[in-house]
């Protein structure tokens, strides 16, 4: 892109009515409630928006992910805006001042479950792209709305990425309108633990599985954990443990136990390196196994999507040509360009960490906000999104 190129794709504010739809859009967003699995109205929504923007092509595939194409009048790059549709549950309705999913529009903000996580971010995106000037536009943008994230992130975008080619990525996620360059990655790790059944009033007879996987989870704890400058320490946090037989058995000693970990990844680790690393720790331990868990969601489509529940974290370098491009742009429409990691796990995952695409993690709202009772977003902010994601939409190209 030459100087004179970026001198003419100067942003222009939304108009009143643009505000206005961008509240209206998001409010009919929340409206329509979108569990993982169930993501169907919510891409309605998105699909009907994006054609009255007068996208180019607007699309669904075989999962129920939507996207949606928006060419330019000059060459440039492929850039992709990418948000989840679904939400996690509302959790205990006492805790909610109103239906959690309502829309509602109060005092400047607007409430109900994924108005912040991650619809804030959806509407956005689509508005800005939607209503940026063709002429302003080079090469080509994608606004995506995601199914499955809450439930096995990343696998509703790579399908996505797997049929649409593009430079990079933008994943909208609440940052606070802040650049996020990176990110811990997740898995959910379960140990195994084998044993004996016998009547517990003779317990020499078995072998107590419940026993062996608390020695398990002492060496566990043990064990080291990395760091990173940006993304901080390592997690290794134990979240369940079940034994077999279950209840109501009574008098048996178990001959299985199962203790599952959720473990927050840094960059550089694999899933073969994280189970080497256990298998070395616990190999003089009989009678136990490590895997990864593997994750099942049926789309609203009546298809099944099955992957590893382990998600690469990854962090792109701060001096580069692609995070430089995007403070620049951020900067110039009064956005502060300060960059950060993110330490929660995204669908960045895959179009960074699987793919090694430039990514960022950029979206309105504050991750405080997520999955908690009474859930907002002020207009203020969501506006702010559509400013943040046109200015990115203008000012990153990979030419």
């Amino acid at each position: 892109m030459d100087s004179s190129s970026r001198e003419k794709r100067i942003l222009m504010p939304l108009t009143p009515e643009q505000q206005n739809e961008t509240v209206a859009f998001l409010q009919r967003l929340v409206q329509a409630a979108s569990l993982t699995g169930h993501e169907k109205l919510t891409a309605e929504t998105a699909t009907a928006q994006m054609r009255a923007l007068n996208f180019d092509r607007v699309w669904s595939d075989e999962y129920g992910n939507v996207i949606g194409e928006r060419h330019g009048d000059q060459p440039g790059t492929a850039l992709m805006f990418e948000a989840h549709m679904d939400v996690v549950g509302p959790g205990n309705p006492k805790e909610w001042v109103n239906d959690p999913f309502s829309g509602l529009l109060k005092d400047g903000k607007i409430y109900g479950r994924g108005a912040t996580d991650t619809k804030g971010s959806l509407a956005s995106l689509i508005m800005a792209i939607g209503t940026l000037p063709r002429d302003q536009i080079h090469g080509t943008l994608y606004a995506v709305g995601s199914v499955g994230e809450e439930l096995i992130e990343g696998s509703g975008l790579r399908k996505v990425l797997e049929a649409v080619k593009v430079d990079g990525v933008v994943i909208g996620e609440p940052t606070g309108c802040c650049l996020a360059i990176g990110q811990k990655g997740r898995a959910s790790i379960l140990f195994t633990a084998h044993g004996r059944p016998a009547h517990t009033s003779k317990p020499e007879n078995g072998e107590n599985a419940v026993l062996k996987a608390a020695e398990i989870i002492r060496r566990v704890e043990r064990l080291p954990l990395p760091e990173d400058v940006w993304l901080g320490k390592g997690v290794m946090e134990p979240l369940m443990i079940s034994s077999k037989p279950l209840p109501p058995a009574t008098s048996i000693i178990p001959y299985e136990c199962q203790v599952e970990y959720d473990r927050r990844l840094m960059p550089g680790e694999t899933l073969a390196s994280i189970l080497a690393e256990y298998r070395g720790a616990l190999a003089d331990l009989p009678g136990w196994d490590v895997t990864v868990e593997t994750r099942s969601i049926d789309t609203y489509t009546g298809l099944t999507i099955s992957a590893p529940n382990f998600h690469i974290a990854w962090l792109m370098d701060e001096h580069s040509t692609w995070v430089k491009g995007a403070e620049t742009a951020l900067g110039s429409v009064g956005i502060a360009p300060s960059t950060f990691a993110v330490p929660y796990c995204t669908n960045g995952s895959v179009a960074a960490g699987e793919r090694g695409l430039p990514t960022l993690i950029f979206g309105p709202s504050d991750i405080n906000m997520a999955h908690a009772p009474n859930e907002f977003i002020s207009v203020e902010e969501l506006l702010r999104g559509v400013t943040g994601y046109q200015a990115l939409a203008l000012g990153l190209n990979l030419s």
